[in-house]
């Protein structure tokens, strides 16, 4: 199967694999940082409303 490969299609082989790496970390690093934003409304949200309870009482 691999015998009748020429160089055009290695190279779209490999040009397709860096592209896949690359939108890989793409997404990952964009996933990563919305976790962190999210994680840092919830810090906020929480002591929100730990003020609140205490103006409460």
């Amino acid at each position: 199967m691999f015998e009748n490969w020429g160089k055009e299609e290695l190279g779209l082989i490999i040009f397709n694999s860096i592209g896949i790496i690359i939108a890989l970390w793409f997404l990952t690093s964009r996933l990563r940082n919305k976790l962190v934003e999210v994680e840092g409304r919830r810090e906020n949200y929480g002591r929100s409303n730990n003020l609140k309870k205490l103006e409460e009482e």
